[in-house]
């Protein structure tokens, strides 16, 4: 299917006039993928990035981006909080050579593309006939704005460290994990570098303390020890991730 998937991506980004990357605004260089954007660069097709979850991070997350992102097509919004949607539609249209647009949604799981869709759209998601030329699946949605909003069947398929993916991106609950503690880890090391005083605020962490460290120490301090004092690691990390997934702790 992931071959399939991908023979399918680049037809959508032959037929599209703009390319829509959906990432999670909590760690968008992770969701991120250079296959989907090295197509589009070859297929001379103009690609934003589109941080989504922007009601879920952090004043310093965002200006981290504001910094990082600087010079690159990228947008920042919420789906969920409706928020910078004029902006977004805006981005999408500028540079823009025709009034109609073929814009292409494509993301990671739970990046948001669905609920980015429905917002864009007229009347709720009303489906308008598959043009002819677009490959059988392939829905070509009224957008606002004069856009016309193709929805990719599925999403881009993980290669390589999927399961850590799905845990930091909310696809999978934390107790459903095989190894919730490499999936803490990650996430440890994603506020180590880009917030550390979250960590230290929020539980009195030491941030120069190693991840596997600081699950330690964090499993220590609530409690969840085992017999003879030893820190239950995938209880603690199953706690630290569900923390994550409800938005107690921003990036």
């Amino acid at each position: 299917m992931k071959q399939g998937f991908w023979i399918l991506v680049k037809d959508i980004i032959r037929k599209a006039d703009v390319v829509l990357e959906i990432l999670d605004a909590r760690m968008p260089d992770l969701t991120r993928n250079k296959r989907l954007e090295q197509y589009a660069a070859l297929s001379g097709k103009r690609l934003i990035l589109v941080l989504n979850k922007k009601d879920i991070i952090s004043q310093t997350a965002i200006k981290n981006i504001e910094k990082n992102y600087s010079g690159q097509d990228y947008v920042l919004v919420s789906s969920k909080g409706h928020k910078g949607m004029s902006r977004f539609i805006g981005a999408i249209k500028s540079k823009a050579k025709r009034d109609v647009l073929k814009v292409a949604f494509i993301g990671y799981p739970n990046t948001g593309k669905s609920s980015l869709i429905n917002l864009l759209s007229k009347g709720g998601k009303a489906k308008t006939s598959l043009e002819s030329g677009l490959t059988r699946g392939v829905q070509l949605i009224a957008g606002k704005g004069g856009l016309r909003l193709i929805d990719t069947p599925g999403v881009v398929p993980y290669e390589g460290r999927e399961e850590v993916l799905l845990g930091l991106t909310s696809a999978v609950s934390p107790d459903k994990l095989n190894d919730p503690e490499a999936v803490a880890y990650e996430l440890l090391g994603i506020f180590k570098k880009g917030n550390p005083n979250a960590l230290e605020r929020e539980y009195g962490l030491d941030t120069d303390l190693d991840t596997e460290e600081l699950l330690l120490e964090f499993g220590k301090k609530r409690g969840m020890l085992l017999k003879g004092g030893i820190v239950d690691e995938r209880r603690a990390a199953i706690k630290l991730l569900t923390d994550w997934h409800n938005g107690k702790i921003r990036v």
